[in-house]
Parts: C-alpha cells; structure tokens; sequence
C-alpha cells in the first residue's frame, strides 16, 4: 500500500509541470536514438517484475540503478548497478533472496542529427558483470518523431558467458513501440517485444516469445516515469495454452522513474 500511494504522489508531482525533458523515455522496452547533451547527468530507477511460469508459483523482481552521462551531444554513457530476487514455490528451483546481482556500463552513440534523415539511427553496447558470469549486449536503435507520435524499432542481440563452466548462453530480441503525445506532459502508447534464446553462440533455437501491452509515460522539468505492461500472446515450444512458460513469464512489468541531476 506505501508503495502504491507514493507512486501515485510522483504521478501527481510530474503531471503539474508542462515542460518537456531531453531523453525521455516514451517506452519501457525500446530506446529512442534521442542521447543526453552534452555533461548532463541523470539518474533513473527501473523496476521490473516477471510473474508466471508453468511450474507452480513463480515471480522474479529486478530493479535497476542507472547513473548516465553525456560525454557528448551524441555520446552517452551509463552505469548501472542490478539486483535480482525470485520467490518460487516448486518441486525443481528454489527461490533466491533479494541481494546484489552485478554491475553494467553502457555505451549509445546517435549517428546523425535528430531529423536528418528518413529514421534517426543508434548504436548501443552494454557490458555486464557479475562475478563468474559475463555478459555483452549490443543494440542497433532505430526512432522517429511525426509531429505527436513517437515510433521506436530496436533490435539486440545478447551473449552470455559462465566464465567458470566456459559455456555461453545468446538470445536474440526485437521490440517496438508506438506512443502519442496526448498533452506536452502525458503520452501513452503500445509496444511489442519478441524474444528468442539459443543454445551456445547462436546455435539452435531454444524457445521463443510474443509480448504485447501499453505503455504511459508522464513527464515533468526534472523527473519523468514510464509504466509498461507486457503479456505474453503466443509462444514456441508452447503448453497447451500456446504460450512458452518454460523460457518466459507469462506477464512482465517496468517501471522507471528519471531524475535529471
């Protein structure tokens, strides 16, 4: 219940103000190719949640620290500091206690001027690391804005490593989204994420998933918050329902909360 009530006091906060902010974040999956400028410093809190699976009781909670810096107009960097906890009630997996689960850094780098061109084009790399396991992320970003609607189009590709065992686990990811600018501090919009894991480095296909749900963002001179529903709509590898809920959740959710420092 304090969880609920301060969320809806920072959604009254941030619905007061009517200014815009330079990287908000209009979706909860996908990325604009929009970068801070230049020696600005934000700092946003993600949460994400994972509920469903086909065995029992299953629920996974991620939050998330960023520390993010525009080196340039077009070059921004993060830091980002992962915890992890999941509550399972089964006969094969136990649950793990909420505790520190490893740090990231992060690279975006927007290839041309906003508007320049057609589409407006990024690339991203983020480095994962916790302990025995290592992780390397890349991203190419694809956004535009017409007028009131945002559309973004991202596609990443994620290699894992176990440094200890010298095995490697890949997925592959495409998500998107479609938002309106309903008033210059309240947009909603609808996005999809498609995610597909593979054996070894892209080896074959483990299972895959299909989510769909909205996304609202609300938007104030210093903060901003986006909340984004995902459910899962088919799946390969699927139970009887047609969706995958071995490999996936059958529900996500994420939250990020962003402060301009």
């Amino acid at each position: 219940m304090k969880n609920i009530l301060l969320y809806a006091f920072i959604l009254f906060i941030l619905c007061l103000s009517t200014f815009t902010h330079a990287d908000r974040r209009y979706f909860g999956r996908s990325y604009l190719a929009n970068t801070l400028p230049a020696k600005a410093f934000e700092f946003e809190l993600w949460n994400t949640a994972r509920i469903g699976k086909a065995d029992g009781y299953f629920y996974r909670f991620q939050p998330r620290m960023e520390f993010e810096y525009g080196i340039t107009d077009r070059l921004t960097t993060s830091f980002y500091m992962n915890f992890d906890s999941q509550q399972i009630e089964n006969s094969t997996t136990s649950s793990k206690e909420f505790g520190f689960d490893g740090t990231a850094i992060e690279f975006r780098y927007r290839l041309t001027e906003l508007g320049e061109y057609m589409v407006d084009p990024a690339v991203y790399f983020e480095l994962t690391y916790a302990g025995s396991e290592v992780e390397y992320e890349s991203k190419f970003i694809l956004s535009k804005r017409i007028e009131n609607i945002i559309v973004a189009l991202n596609l990443t590709g994620e290699i894992g490593r176990d440094v200890i065992a010298n095995k490697h686990k890949t997925s592959f990811e495409l998500t998107g989204g479609m938002g309106y600018d309903i008033t210059p501090t309240f947009a909603a919009g609808l996005e999809f994420k498609n995610h597909s894991n593979f054996d070894n480095i892209y080896g074959e296909k483990v299972n895959s998933a299909l989510f769909v749900g909205p996304t609202i963002n609300l938007q104030a001179e210093k903060f901003y918050f986006t909340f984004n529903f995902l459910a899962q709509v088919s799946g390969t590898h699927a139970s009887g329902s047609g969706l995958d809920l071995n490999g996936h959740e059958k529900y996500e959710f994420r939250t990020i909360l962003g402060v301009e420092l």
